[in-house]
């Protein structure tokens, strides 16, 4: 009678043991590194980051696209300078000679962030490029587009047929800079642009800059440009694998960023996040870094 007493004991602590097992498995939805396809949902969509506000925002697993959160993904922005991604692609699409040098005209000052040079001086495209994504200049941007060889309009055209050819309905473009405050995406579309991006060696090297040197010719300058992504200049835990930054006073403070921990933690693979709309600068840093470290917190990554 005993021993049967211990048998029930033994079987039910067995039994409660796999039961809390099973739950934590239930609890954490989990991404298979072959297919990285989430089979269990969670309440990502309950989330709010606690150290700001954001009018929306997206994280996805970088290697399939995968949406792994959300919050209000489909609504309409103002993409400020996250519009240069697409004119980054679009530019590539030319094949451009980056040993080329263009001169500056007055067209380009179109206000905001820009290189300080004067009228004339001559750049090569590479440094223009650069100076594009790293220090968002959009005097830089202009120049890009306008020496393209398709012209300023012709070459919006393209960055609209680039966001269709990517399966993007509600992102259009007025603009090759992103001081057109009808430049508008939504998070969801943005981390697709983002995706590509920053899979295109180009633009990845030029997005995890965070200081380029380069010099002008008539006249003779050397210029020092730094990057405006505070994750990739001044966070310590966070390894940016590309990063582009965004701001007008319509739009207030966008980020697109792909990243992973600087110790590189096979359980947190590499994700992209986009924050759309965050109040302050040092808001929309702390919002990617919050959602990153819940979607790693969140998720399981195995492999099959």
């Amino acid at each position: 009678m005993r021993e049967n007493k211990a048998m029930k004991k033994v079987f039910c602590y067995v039994l409660a043991i796999g039961y809390i097992f099973y739950a934590a498995l239930i609890a954490v939805p989990v991404v298979n590194a072959a297919t990285r396809v989430p089979v269990l949902r969670s309440s990502a969509r309950l989330y709010r980051n606690v150290y700001d506000e954001y009018a929306s925002a997206v994280v996805i697993d970088a290697a399939t696209g995968k949406r792994l959160y959300s919050y209000l993904p489909n609504r309409a922005w103002p993409a400020a300078s996250l519009t240069k991604l697409t004119n980054a692609l679009v530019l590539l699409d030319q094949r451009p000679n980056w040993s080329r040098r263009v001169a500056f005209s007055s067209a380009d000052e179109v206000g905001g962030g820009m290189l300080t040079v004067k009228n004339g001086t001559r750049i090569t495209i590479n440094d223009l490029f650069y100076s594009s994504i790293v220090a968002s200049a959009n005097n830089a941007a202009m120049a890009l587009a306008r020496t393209s060889g398709l012209g300023v309009r012709g070459f919006v055209r393209r960055m609209n047929s680039k966001a269709r050819s990517l399966g993007l309905k509600k992102t259009v473009f007025y603009d090759p800079v992103g001081m057109d405050p009808r430049n508008v995406t939504t998070a969801a579309e943005m981390s697709v642009i983002a995706r590509v991006a920053f899979s295109t060696y180009a633009i990845r090297r030029a997005a995890t800059t965070m200081i380029y040197h380069f010099t002008t010719t008539a006249p003779y300058m050397v210029k020092t440009i730094k990057s405006t992504d505070r994750l990739l200049t001044r966070d310590p835990d966070m390894y940016v694998l590309g990063g582009k930054t965004g701001f007008l006073y319509e739009s207030r403070y966008n980020l697109a960023v792909k990243m992973r921990t600087m110790d590189w933690d096979p359980s947190k693979p590499p994700l992209i996040v986009v924050v759309l709309g965050a109040p302050r600068y040092s808001g929309s840093f702390a919002s990617a870094k919050a959602l990153a470290n819940w979607a790693w917190k969140s998720y399981r990554w195995i492999s099959r």
